[in-house]
């Protein structure tokens, strides 16, 4: 192959390659057809900090709400521990989770300073431990 040849053949894949890299997949493209949800655990900073959790929790679905989102949902609460001596479960003093339904995925534009409020609500209360992304469907009948 002449060396012009293989120049274009490089370039060509190049090219071709930056294309799929525009067109990568994300959440929401993934999950057509399914419920997409961010499941989430935090430590508390402090004891008292579930107040402060809870707080940003209803902060965070109220901006949603007042911009526009209507159909998402967030669930929060304790993480329960299982006792293997005791065989029991347990409220977690230390960890708690949250899970947000239909989670629009929102433009940095447009996340504002009651964005920046509520998300500093969650920082000052929690450390965020586990942050991911699932896909639910109903089971299959």
């Amino acid at each position: 192959m002449h060396t012009t040849m293989r120049v274009l053949a490089i370039a060509a894949s190049a090219f071709a390659l930056a294309g799929q890299a525009q067109a990568a997949d994300t959440p929401e493209t993934l999950c057509k057809g399914g419920t997409l949800v961010t499941m989430r655990v935090s430590t508390l900073k402090a004891p008292d900090a579930r107040a402060g959790f809870e707080k940003a929790a209803r902060d965070h679905a109220t901006w949603y709400r007042d911009h526009g989102y209507k159909t998402n949902r967030i669930l929060s609460g304790p993480v329960l521990v299982f006792d293997p001596a005791t065989k029991t479960y347990s409220e977690s003093a230390t960890e708690i989770a949250s899970v947000h339904l239909d989670a629009p995925g929102v433009p940095p534009e447009k996340r504002d300073a009651g964005w920046a409020s509520y998300v500093a609500e969650y920082r000052a209360a929690t450390d965020l431990t586990v942050d991911k992304f699932a896909c639910l469907r109903e089971p299959v009948k």
